[in-house]
């Protein structure tokens, strides 16, 4: 599930959902609801400040694959936010992004397609270290397979698995990126 999304793609997918915020926008101040359109805008300008600090850690194909994940109808939606001062990951990217990848996957194969499933995706991103944290919450069918993937999949040389707990409707994990100091 790799597409390659044109410049005129993502710019069609990128106005449809500012039309989204505006009307929202404009729904709420129809109905005299300012206190909600301030936490609107509030809300957009968090989103657009955790997107500038994604885009700013160099590794563009996991920017990508986070930004668009949502433009497809999937069983699990996405969010994200990157804590922390930011570095440099781009020596980091192609493997983040396909332990991510595969980690998407096997989370759409749990999910259940009748039950509202999102993943909050928290980066912590300081130079001193780089943690990324997953916290779900939505049907897990099974357990065990997903545990098992967990403990076997192939991480790669800097990705290292911290910690992770299962439960049938929620799941954490957290993997760490092992950076060489730079200095």
């Amino acid at each position: 599930m790799k597409e390659k999304w044109s410049i005129l793609d993502a710019l069609r997918h990128s106005r449809h959902d500012w039309l989204n915020k505006i009307q929202l926008i404009k729904g709420n101040l129809a109905l005299n609801k300012i206190e909600r359109v301030h936490e609107i805008i509030e809300e957009i300008v968090r989103d657009m400040q955790h997107e500038t600090k994604l885009t700013n850690l160099g590794a563009k194909q996991f920017a990508e694959l986070l930004m668009t994940y949502n433009w497809e109808a999937k069983k699990i939606s996405i969010s994200y936010e990157v804590l922390g001062d930011g570095c440099d990951l781009s020596a980091h990217d192609s493997e983040l992004t396909e332990w991510c990848r595969a980690f998407l996957q096997v989370m759409e194969q749990q999910a259940d397609m009748n039950r509202e499933s999102h993943l909050e995706i928290s980066i912590e991103a300081f130079d001193a270290e780089v943690r990324l944290f997953f916290d779900y919450s939505g049907t897990i069918s099974d357990e065990n397979a997903f545990m098992e993937w967990l403990n076997t999949h192939e991480r790669g040389a800097s990705l290292c698995l911290e910690q992770f707990s299962i439960h049938k409707d929620e799941m954490t994990v957290a993997i760490k990126i092992a950076r060489k100091h730079q200095g």
